[in-house]
């Protein structure tokens, strides 16, 4: 007879605890998925969105350019839309393309750039430079590392020189 009572408790204690971990389960799944969605769409969509040359910066030489430095410049935007697409406008003209993020999205890869260069003011033609010395051949795309933090974009086209772009509203 004791026997049974204690099988009778093992029972109700494993179905208890059953019953916890079928209540628990969806609290923790839940707070995972919100977890991680959240650090995960902050760096997949930090890049998303308008910005605006502000600069050229060559850490070396502690030179900086900036769009009033060139003769008739207007200015330099980039959208970076969230279909990988990207589209943008120099002072005289546009250029368009597609782009990925890898390594852990702190490599931008211009997997194609298309643009007019007609006209186009010292201030564009820097920009077109600038992108140009992230040609690999070999790979047959433009690729820099970049960085974002507190609305401003940084795109390294070689190690220690960058432009600057601020996140448009």
């Amino acid at each position: 007879a004791d026997h049974r009572l204690d099988w009778r408790g093992y029972c109700v204690a494993f179905f208890q605890s059953i019953l916890y971990v079928v209540k628990i389960t969806p609290i923790l799944l839940t707070l995972f998925i919100i977890l991680l969605g959240c650090g995960e769409e902050t760096q997949d969509n930090a890049i998303h969105g308008t910005w605006k040359l502000v600069s050229f910066v060559n850490e070396k030489t502690d030179e900086t350019l900036f769009q009033d430095d060139f003769h008739n410049s207007r200015q330099i935007t980039i959208d970076f839309k969230s279909d990988m697409r990207f589209s943008g406008s120099t002072t005289r003209n546009t250029f368009h393309g597609n782009y990925s993020l890898e390594d852990n999205n702190e490599k931008l890869i211009y997997t194609s750039f298309s643009t007019t260069k007609v006209n186009e003011s010292d201030w564009g033609n820097l920009f077109y430079d600038k992108i140009d010395t992230s040609y690999s051949p070999k790979a047959k795309h433009w690729e820099s590392t970049y960085t974002i933090q507190d609305d401003q974009l940084r795109i390294y086209y070689v190690e220690d020189e960058h432009m600057i772009f601020e996140k448009q509203q």
